[in-house]
């Protein structure tokens, strides 16, 4: 029996927990990205080739994980997926933090693995549109009444 041949798919969303400069070694090492769900064109691209779409029930709601395993089945490795900005430069290795917009391209295919088959899809590209640095902290936090450094040298 032929495997179905799937195009690649683009969808566009905020992304969290981007492991793209290097991989997600919590477990099996893994180049990924969670990528929000916000309109019926993505879910229905995703839906329409059987790709799962998931809720953790916090503030990204449904998203999609994009993945790519770092090492094929014979143990060579893989290229992290392509990673370009807006226009289309090369990434400059900068981590991206949650939130950022961007749009990824994965490829779906059929597995069959363990007694278990369905679609699955390779993590392709990202191209970052709205970046948001990692860890900045000027995203973390809000501005609060309370005490400043200007203030403190201002009593002086």
């Amino acid at each position: 029996m032929a495997s179905k041949k799937y195009d690649p798919i683009i969808i566009s969303g905020k992304v969290y927990w981007a492991s793209v400069i290097e991989p997600n070694t919590n477990y099996e090492p893994v180049w990924q990205a969670d990528i929000s769900v916000e309109d019926e064109e993505t879910r229905q691209k995703l839906e329409s080739v059987g790709l799962n779409i998931k809720n953790k029930n916090d503030e990204k709601g449904d998203f999609y994980s994009a993945r790519r395993r770092v090492t094929k089945k014979d143990g060579s490795m893989r290229n992290p997926p392509t990673v370009i900005d807006a226009k289309r430069n090369p990434w400059d290795g900068r981590l991206i933090g949650n939130g950022s917009y961007a749009k990824i391209k994965i490829q779906p295919y059929e597995y069959s693995y363990a007694g278990k088959a369905g679609v699955t899809a390779d993590f392709m590209a990202m191209q970052v549109i709205d970046y948001i640095p990692y860890g900045d902290p000027s995203t973390d936090f809000q501005d609060e009444d309370g005490f400043t450094i200007n203030s403190d040298l201002e009593a002086l």
